[in-house]
């Protein structure tokens, strides 16, 4: 080999030499590296997240029932109208004649719920267990009659006996309601009393009462009310009837 040409290589290899030491010097090693101070490092807050949107409630869009009208009956507007004037019996009776008349299943239904309308009202004016419709005695009295509707709402009416003989005994005398399935009582002087009654469906106001359906009774025997000792004391007489 010449020896220019070796002069020319030993050159070259001092030069990769330099580069070689020049690279490690301006890269230091991660070990050499400063680590950054605690009190450099922020911690972040946590961000604060918003609360999330509310969602509107879904709406269901399915359409009302449509509601059936009944048959068309000029009968019930009639009735109806009967109701509103307060004429309670001429309604049932007029109700029980259509029934009776009409073959169609859909005018019976609607007939029925008239029924079921009217029974509501007639409740509404059914007077209390124990009222007096009619009295004629001025004084209470002692004796006790009391009464249990088992069958039917009652009417109970409670007249002096002997009237016929006595016509001063004649307002000797009291009627009282009692609802069916209650107990009601009323006071009587001492004395003997005929007691007659009507046990009826519906009561339909003072001046109709049960009307044509109702049964009609009077107890066999009048009752005679009167004082009696019991022991050292004297009490008045209590009878008590089931209907």
């Amino acid at each position: 080999m010449s020896r220019r040409i070796r002069l020319s290589c030993v050159v070259l290899l001092l030069a990769a030499l330099l580069l070689s030491a020049c690279a490690k010097k301006e890269a230091p090693s991660p070990a050499s590296a400063p680590s950054p101070s605690p009190a450099a490092v922020e911690t972040a807050e946590p961000a604060e997240q918003a609360p999330p949107a509310e969602t509107a409630p879904e709406v269901s869009e399915t359409p009302a029932p449509t509601e059936q009208p009944g048959p068309n009956v000029p009968a019930f507007d009639d009735i109806r109208a009967l109701i509103t004037d307060g004429q309670y019996y001429e309604a049932f009776r007029e109700m029980l004649a259509f029934e009776e008349s009409t073959e169609d299943e859909a005018e019976r239904a609607a007939c029925e719920a008239l029924f079921t309308e009217l029974d509501q009202v007639l409740r509404e004016i059914e007077p209390e267990t124990g009222t007096e419709l009619e009295r004629g005695f001025t004084v209470q009295g002692g004796g006790v009659l009391e009464v249990y509707a088992f069958n039917g709402p009652a009417l109970v009416t409670v007249t002096a006996d002997g009237v016929e003989a006595q016509p001063e005994l004649a307002s000797n005398y009291v009627s009282f309601y009692v609802r069916q399935g209650e107990r009601g009582e009323t006071h009587v002087p001492a004395g003997t009393y005929r007691v007659r009654y009507q046990v009826g469906y519906r009561w339909f106001g003072e001046e109709d009462g049960f009307g044509e359906y109702c049964t009609e009774g009077e107890l066999p025997e009048p009752l005679y009310f009167d004082f009696y000792m019991d022991g050292q004391w004297a009490n008045n007489a209590k009878f008590s009837i089931t209907l």
